[in-house]
This record gives structure tokens, sequence and C-alpha cells, in this order.
């Protein structure tokens, strides 16, 4: 048995964002669309943006390098598979996952930003 799943070979949906996504690149589960792209403004803050086949969800992660904050979206494309689609985002999940970023920034800036 996997360690992302359960009894059932069912994702472990019921755990954190975060974790689930450690999960995945642990296990190299996931698709790595960009991984710690800089903020134009503030280069300390970092995006990264994977897919999960298994679930058709899009992982957005922001982190400043102690703090880290990850959500997920479901991806906006059925057809083809996210399996399919190793060579890049589509354009939709590309508005969908910069559109959580932009949400996820306006609701931790604040934290993100505090110097340590």
């Amino acid at each position: 048995m996997s360690a992302l799943t359960d009894s059932n070979d069912q994702p472990d949906v019921g755990a954190p964002a975060e974790v689930r996504l450690a999960r995945l690149i642990q296990a190299k589960g996931c698709i790595i669309y960009h991984e710690d792209i800089p903020d134009r403004e503030y280069p300390q803050v970092r995006c990264s943006i994977y897919g999960a086949p298994k679930t058709n969800e899009l992982f957005v992660r922001l982190t400043n390098g102690l703090i880290t904050v990850v959500e997920t979206a479901e991806s906006g494309v059925l057809f083809p598979p996210m399996a399919d689609r190793i060579f890049g985002m589509d354009v939709l999940d590309h508005q969908i996952a910069f559109g959580l970023a932009e949400r996820m920034w306006e609701t931790h800036k604040t934290v993100l930003l505090r110097k340590t």
C-alpha cells in the first residue's frame, strides 16, 4: 500500500494540502509545472505549482523559506487526463493556478513578508 492511498486505494484527501503535497512529491506522484518562481517585487517569496494526476488537482505552494502555504484547486481540464499533460500546463489550468496564487498572496502576504 502506498503512502498516498488508504486501504481503499483512494488518495488521502482528508489530510491538509501541505501534507498531501509533500507525500506526492516524495512518491513522485505529481507533475512539477513550476517550481520556486520568485515574485518580481518580493523575490524571497516563491511560488510552485504541481499537478496531481490521480485527483486531477492543482497544488499551489507559496513560501518565503520559513513559512509555507499550500492550497489546491480542481483542474479545469478533464481531457486529456493530467497524466498525459506532463510536458506543460494547459492554459485553463494556468489561469486557475495563478488565480489561486493571487488569492493566496492576498490572504497570506502579511506573514510571508515578515522578517525573521
